[in-house]
């Protein structure tokens, strides 16, 4: 309830305003009727019957405020922000109902089932420090990153330190992939250690699935809609991270997996050699140690 509060005190001023018909909404009840949408995933009707509002104006609602929640990003979401702080990528997808466009078998994804697929960025703390909410269900993990205003700082040599993602992307110098067929006993530790610590991704995706229940749900809105609402459950994740509300249980997710990346960089797969020939070689790995990674990184000589 106290959280609740303090979101619709923040979004008080960008929701004073009337509906169609000129009767004045509430702001608490425009922010309550979308947060039990966003954390319940109901239709519009079910939920319009419980707040006496229309069905239309439940729709208008969500879109308003949702909007207005991803304008506070700059108060509870860090975008693109790593302090020193090594993050994971993932892409995970979210349902939507098939869009009435004629490109709309673009938006269909390897589980044959219409998504956006959206690209994630970790931090330890399970917070986003970046998302990326706006390609089709088809589009590979690696091409959402390639093509991301992130990619291009890395390759400016804007964040000091890597990120670590699955084989669904390519290796490069400050983005780790696992070996996909390790041959020593170092590449074999390297994956480990790998696995543990971008198992946080995997863990923020489910917390953030399983709290807002609409992201599991089919959204019914237009492409462009959703990526919004996706976008405004992401800040609100970060901000009940960072309020230490408690985490609910994690459901398990049926989501497609990219196809391994099969053109790796020369450059990255021999920055990856001599990264793991350097920690995990000589037992300066710690297998009880899931952010290994973390530690190796932020003292890295490469």
């Amino acid at each position: 309830k106290k959280d609740a509060m303090e979101i619709i005190s923040q979004l008080n001023l960008k929701l004073s305003s009337v509906t169609q018909r000129g009767r004045p909404l509430p702001v608490c009840l425009q922010v309550l009727m979308t947060l039990r949408f966003l954390a319940c995933g109901t239709f519009h009707r079910e939920t319009g019957d419980l707040f006496g509002v229309s069905e239309p104006t439940v729709c208008k609602v969500i879109h308003r405020v949702c909007r207005a929640i991803c304008e506070l990003r700059g108060h509870f979401y860090e975008y693109g922000h790593f302090p020193g702080v090594i993050g994971c990528i993932d892409g995970t997808h979210v349902p939507i109902k098939c869009p009435s466009t004629p490109d709309a078998e673009e938006y269909r994804n390897r589980k044959n089932w219409f998504s956006i697929n959206v690209q994630g960025v970790c931090t330890p703390q399970l917070q986003f420090s970046n998302i990326v909410a706006r390609w089709k269900g088809a589009t590979h993990d690696s091409r959402i990153f390639l093509n991301s205003s992130l990619y291009a700082q890395f390759e400016r040599g804007e964040h000091n330190g890597i990120l670590l993602g699955d084989s669904g992307y390519a290796q490069k110098i400050f983005l780790f992939t696992p070996y996909l067929h390790p041959t020593t006993a170092e590449q074999w530790r390297y994956n480990q250690a790998h696995m543990r610590t971008r198992g946080l991704v995997e863990r923020m995706f489910g917390i953030w699935k399983s709290r807002f229940q609409c992201l599991r749900k089919t959204l019914r809105f237009k492409p462009r809609r959703c990526c919004i609402v996706i976008i405004a459950t992401a800040v609100l994740h970060n901000y009940l991270k960072q309020r230490g509300c408690p985490d609910p249980p994690v459901e398990e997710d049926d989501n497609p997996v990219a196809p391994p990346f099969t053109t790796d960089a020369r450059e990255g797969l021999a920055y990856r050699d001599a990264f793991a020939l350097y920690y995990f070689s000589s037992g300066l790995h710690s297998p009880g140690v899931s952010n290994q990674w973390l530690i190796c990184v932020s003292e890295s000589p490469f």
